[in-house]
């Protein structure tokens, strides 16, 4: 599978699924949490194959977490309204 098959829609709110069971259980850290997130619900052709490919964390798996973070602040500020 190309990897650029594996960012869809599913994979990402697979990623915000786990990261609200983590914070549902009283995790704080949303860098760390949007981490394991993607890790767990992304293919591993766009997470550790990309970075051993690059041989740095990729910009693309990073991107990832940045946007799950960006994703989970957003529904913290709106539930917080």
């Amino acid at each position: 599978m190309e990897y650029g098959e594996a960012i869809n829609d599913q994979a990402v709110a697979s990623a915000l699924r786990l990261a609200r069971r983590r914070l549902a259980e009283g995790r704080l850290d949303l860098s760390q949490i949007a981490a394991e997130a993607v890790t767990q619900a992304y293919c591993t052709c766009v997470t550790a194959g990309e970075d051993a490919a690059e041989r740095v964390f990729s910009r693309i798996h990073r991107d990832l977490i940045d946007g799950l973070e960006r994703l989970l602040r957003r529904a913290a500020e709106q539930e917080a309204l």
